[in-house]
């Protein structure tokens, strides 16, 4: 959480944001972020898929590395924090640090670091984001090759902005994967077998009982985009898909016969109640959720979803 800019007003910020209940911005969220690339003081990366290769291939990497690389992949970007949470079942905490640090050193991996821009002295300092090296992306795309995994030439045209929304959705998938809740997660799924529709930033598969699941299709609301337009857009094109669609969203690759409930995840109460006020989110005829991470950090899962009520949100609790 954000500290520097606590007292700041929103014309000084010159950007609209809503703060938690505690009166702060949340890091992950801040309108004022910036990234660098930090690279190890010994680095020789390899860039050729032969050389990489020939890694695993000589033992100086092994399953567990493997794993711990593909679980990056699948993430897309994580921070410190969240792999070690990933990788708990596998190794100590500690070990997948130690691994991470030695990625780094053959481009397997790369470490960003993300400051808030007014915070000279560094007083925040969160857990560092990793995304995959140019080495890693080889490799998997290699083994993998049918799964997506990002170019690492593409986050200088994503940027902070992609780094910290991807940070934050992976937030909400590392507490549905603690809760061993989560069968099934797709970035960019498909809705209605049809590439060129919106889609949600990930869909998730959830088993709420043993004989139901459920589908969410989740999306971020970041304060410095234009979210009112952006889900505007999504939520009317999803509104025509479900009204062809004998009143389903189908989403490509995901049981039929499940529910799909759209998830609007948000940094911080306000902003939720916000959308809801603008977007009157209640009027559309598929459910929709919000997802509040003030709430997830603090009280958990299964306390912070909110359903839209007309000019309320109204606070739910799941059996999860």
């Amino acid at each position: 959480m954000d500290t520097i800019t606590k007292k700041v007003s929103s014309d000084e910020l010159g950007y609209p944001f809503f703060k938690t209940r505690d009166d702060e911005i949340p890091f992950w969220d801040h309108p004022f972020l910036k990234a660098s690339k930090v690279l190890p003081k010994k680095y020789y990366p390899y860039t050729t898929q032969e050389g990489v290769i020939d890694l695993y291939r000589r033992g100086i990497l092994d399953e567990n590395d493997i794993t711990l690389l593909k679980v990056l992949g699948d993430a897309v970007c994580a921070n410190e924090d969240q792999l070690r949470r990933y990788m708990i079942s596998i190794m100590s905490r500690s070990d997948t640090s130690k691994r991470l640090d030695r990625f780094r050193t053959n481009g397997l991996v790369d470490r960003w670091k993300i400051r808030i821009h007014s915070d000279t002295e560094e007083i925040v300092k969160p857990p560092a984001p990793f995304t995959l090296g140019i080495a890693g992306f080889k490799l998997l795309k290699h083994y993998y090759s049918a799964d997506f995994f990002m170019n690492p030439n593409l986050w200088d045209n994503y940027g902070v902005g992609g780094i910290k929304r991807y940070v934050a959705m992976n937030e909400l998938r590392c507490v549905m994967t603690e809760k061993k809740i989560a069968k099934k997660w797709k970035w960019n799924a498909v809705i209605a077998d049809n590439p060129k529709l919106k889609f949600p930033m990930g869909a998730a598969e959830l088993r709420v009982s043993d004989s139901m699941n459920i589908n969410f299709m989740i999306d971020r609301a970041q304060m410095n985009q234009n979210f009112l337009g952006y889900f505007r857009d999504k939520l009317d094109c999803w509104r025509k898909v479900y009204e062809a669609n004998d009143n389903r969203i189908p989403i490509t690759g995901f049981p039929d016969e499940n529910e799909s409930y759209v998830i609007i995840y948000t940094s911080t109460y306000t902003l939720a109640k916000n959308i809801h006020e603008k977007l009157m989110l209640d009027t559309y005829p598929f459910p929709i959720w919000l997802c509040v991470e003030e709430d997830l950090l603090k009280d958990g899962l299964n306390t912070s979803f909110y359903i839209p009520q007309k000019d309320k949100l109204q606070r739910i609790k799941l059996d999860l």
